[in-house]
């Protein structure tokens, strides 16, 4: 009997680990209250003067949504998951298709800050909600084949991407005329150049080491789990 229960229970491990909800329920509580903590402080009314007087400041909350909020629901995406029924649960897993996150998330980045619609959302309420809403959006879509599932494809995904945002970046910090007229200074726009640059680097850089060390795990408790059914 309890050789059986056994074997259940690691089939049911190794379907879950598959469809990539395994090993992301545990102690997700935390990372899921820290991404809605830093999208509050990176949002709140206090934040307002300074990205409307700076577009460093403008740009450092940018970065928080997609590099430091996103990836944290995704992370703390266990939480639903496991409050969910197991076949809902399973084809959430299965939406983010990696092609179109990606799209998605460039397209949104690149389209923003070259067509004019960054002007434009500073001047509109409605288009600077929007923005937001979008940056936010795509960017947990763009995560989650990195850090919401297991899949052999991420560390080429992430480093497709690391250029999209650094093409923003270099632009921002080589211009030699302000992109936006809503900011004046070119020493402003510089630094924020190198700040999204930079930060998006170590941002990607890091889920680089998370999805390696994740996946090592992961092969480390499938091994056990072929081991104890073998059994």
């Amino acid at each position: 009997m309890a050789a059986a229960h056994r074997r259940r229970r690691t089939r049911r491990w190794a379907r879950l680990a598959r469809a990539g909800v395994a090993g992301r329920t545990e102690s997700a509580v935390i990372p899921l209250i820290l991404g809605a903590l830093v999208i509050i402080a990176t949002l709140g009314p206090w934040t307002d003067p300074a990205a409307d007087e700076t577009l460093t400041a403008h740009m450092l909350q940018h970065v928080a949504l997609t590099m430091v909020a996103s990836p944290l629901l995704v992370l703390g995406s266990g939480t639903v998951l496991r409050a969910l029924p197991r076949r809902v649960a399973r084809a959430l897993v299965r939406i983010g298709n990696p092609l179109f996150a990606w799209i998605a998330w460039s397209a949104v980045l690149l389209a923003t800050h070259f067509t004019g619609y960054y002007d434009y959302a500073l001047e509109h309420q409605s288009a600077h909600v929007l923005e937001h809403v979008l940056y936010l959006s795509t960017a947990v879509w763009f995560w989650w084949p990195v850090l919401g599932r297991r899949w052999r494809g991420a560390v080429p995904y992430v480093l497709a991407a690391m250029p999209v945002q650094a093409v923003i970046g270099v632009v921002l910090l080589t211009l030699d005329r302000p992109l936006y007229s809503h900011y004046s200074s070119v020493g402003d726009q510089h630094r924020a150049g190198a700040l999204m640059w930079l930060l998006g680097s170590l941002s990607m850089a890091a889920a680089l080491v998370w999805t390696a060390w994740d996946w090592l795990r992961a092969e480390e408790r499938r091994a056990v789990a072929r081991e104890a059914y073998g059994r």
